[in-house]
This record gives structure tokens, sequence and C-alpha cells, in this order.
């Protein structure tokens, strides 16, 4: 396990790295040797350092738990500080997440005042998926929550019987924000908050208002677990310091470090992966020289009508200017993408592309 890099100190969420300083001294080691506690009552190891659940006393017993070793290292490390869990997809970042679960459930079970934990996803698809999970490997009291089920016309009476019923509430971030806006439910309220694909916390996501709107104006702010199999967002390639801008505003969003696991061998063991092949070509040679003429003849054409158009509007129609210029744009954009199909890749993919646009 390691730290992908060191950031700077976030802005406007608690200085995490200085935290780090005073509760150890130095900062945390990229190994997990030196963080080891004893195991939680729900876990017992066997010879092979692999962990069982217990059966419980309830008659809908949870099914087996059998955590690997790199997941038992993030769990340790989680145990201890917010943390953005970087793991590859497949390789069982939930069961991470149930891990940690399965010991605030223990907190809730033996302290008076209710605690919630809260399990946030994307997606419908995913609040069902994690739901099922949650309630197949724990005997906590979980429960799943989206707009299909009306819960935007809910009133404060039905959150706090939701809340009194069960300790997990799986739902979309939408949800919980709109419940935190209207004062139905609190961060105060919670202790643990699992954020999967926390990548997605950036701009106007709920993950960010979430965060940004009451996490960070908390008082009593719950433990932060997010999971992603990658930190950055891009549909393009970007530079090594657009990587670490993106990284170091989402640890500063979220509250949290990011980590990964630096020994990954075994981890590579558990998921199957596709085996890469490289194949090597020669540049496609493309000898239709009059037609790549008339694309360009055909853009210039199209190119000085919106500009012609866009000199001859009033000065109030800002507006329109706006959208023009982003038109010409686009096409722009556009008009180069087929001339590189046309000159690397040939006519039938730059055909493909012009049905994309």
């Amino acid at each position: 396990m390691s730290l992908l890099k060191s950031h700077s100190t976030p802005q406007f969420s608690p200085v995490i790295l200085t935290k780090l300083i005073e509760e150890q001294g130095k900062p945390l080691k990229r190994s997990f040797s030196e963080a080891k506690s004893d195991p939680p009552d729900w876990m017992v190891l066997d010879d092979n350092e692999t962990a069982k659940e217990e059966d419980p006393s309830s008659s809908s017993k949870p099914k087996d738990f059998n955590p690997r070793g790199y997941q038992l290292q993030v769990y340790e490390v989680a145990k201890r500080r917010n943390i953005i869990a970087v793991l590859d997809t497949g390789v069982g970042k939930t069961m991470i997440a149930v891990m940690l679960i399965k010991d605030f459930g223990q907190a809730i079970e033996s302290t008076e005042s209710k605690k919630l934990i809260i399990f946030l996803a994307p997606t419908v698809h995913l609040v069902n998926q994690q739901f099922e999970y949650v309630k197949d490997h724990t005997s906590l009291e979980v429960e799943q929550y989206y707009g299909a089920k009306g819960v935007d016309e809910w009133t404060l009476d039905c959150w706090e019987k939701e809340t009194k019923e069960h300790d997990v509430l799986v739902m979309t971030p939408q949800i919980l924000l709109d419940a935190l806006r209207k004062a139905f439910l609190s961060l105060e309220m919670v202790s643990l908050m699992i954020i999967d694909e926390c990548h997605r916390a950036t701009g106007n996501h709920p993950y960010a208002k979430i965060m940004k709107e009451f996490y960070h104006k908390s008082n009593n702010k719950p433990k932060i677990f997010g999971m992603t199999a990658s930190p950055v967002v891009s549909k393009g390639v970007l530079s090594s310091n657009n990587c670490d801008g993106q990284m170091s505003e989402l640890e500063c969003v979220l509250d949290s470090l990011i980590y990964t696991i630096e020994d990954r061998t075994e981890m590579e063991a558990c998921v199957p992966s596709a085996k890469e092949s490289c194949r090597f070509f020669d540049p496609a040679q493309f000898s239709s020289l009059d037609l790549k003429a008339k694309v360009e003849a055909s853009w210039l054409k199209t190119d000085g009508s919106l500009s012609n158009l866009q000199s001859s509007l009033q000065t109030s129609y800002k507006d329109m200017d706006d959208k023009l210029k982003n038109l010409r744009k686009r096409l722009s954009n556009d008009h180069a993408k087929v001339l590189h199909c046309l000159d690397n890749l040939g006519l039938i993919c730059a055909y493909e592309v012009i049905k994309i646009f």
C-alpha cells in the first residue's frame, strides 16, 4: 500500500497531514507493517491468516467472509483515518467497506445514542447492488433509497421512522443532499459515510455538494471511506500536472488521502484481466487527395458563412454571438478529427466518425 502522492494542504478542509504528524510524529508509512491491530470480534484468523465471520445468533446468517491480504491492509488504514481506496474494478472494494460497516455496527449496538451508516452510490443499479451485498454480509438493518421509491415526497416523520428502524442507509447522493437541505437528516447523525465511485466528487456533482455544503461545515464529521478504480476523470490525455491537480482537489473535497496497493501481485491474481497483445502496422496510405481537398473546401465555406453571420449580428445579441463562437469551435474540432482519420486510419474509419457527429 502506498500513498500516491504528497499534496498541498487543502484550503477548506482540516489539515490532514498536520493531524497525522501530530498523532504519529511522522507521515504515513508506505507499507502496512506498522498498521496492525487486533482483529475485531466478528473476525477470527486461521493458520492462513484469512478472516472468517463468526456465526451470528440471529436466524438470518450473513454469508461467510474471507478477506484477502490486501483488503485487510486497506481496512487497517481506513480504520484510522479518511482514505480514498484506489483499487482495480472487481478486486473487492465493497468487502473492505463491509468490514468497516461491521466495526461501526458494533459501536451502534453498544451505545445508546443511535448513529447511522450511509452508503452512497451514484446510480440506482449500484445502490441495488451495494444494498444486497451489505444485507447479505452483515446482521445490521439495511435499506435502500432512490427517487423511484417516492423518497422525494417524504416528510420528516418518514425519515425519522427510517432512521429508527435501520442502521445502514444505501442511497443515491441526490437523495442524501435533498434530505440534508431540508434538515430531515444531518451529518451529525452519521458515524460512517462510504462513497462509491468517489472520483465523481467534482464540480456540481451531488457528492461534491454534500461535502462542501454540509461535511466541511459540520462540527461532528463522520468518517469517510471513498472507493474508486481511478481518482482522475478525463476524456482525453492529461499531463502529470493535471493529474496531480485533480487528485489534490479530490483529496481536498473528500477530506481524505488517496491510497493504493504497492505490491499488486495478490490483487492481480484475484481478478482475471485481459491479455494485451501488440500488433504493429504501417500507416494507411490515403490516395484520394481530391476528396480531402473537397472536405477542406467544404469546411472553409461553412466557417466563412458562420463568420459572416457572426459579424452581422448587433452587439445586443450577445447570447447568439456566444452560440456561434461555440458552434465554430465544435465544427473546427470535428473537421480536424475527420482529417486525422483520413490521414491515419483510412476512409472507412473517417466515414464512421462522421456518422457519430
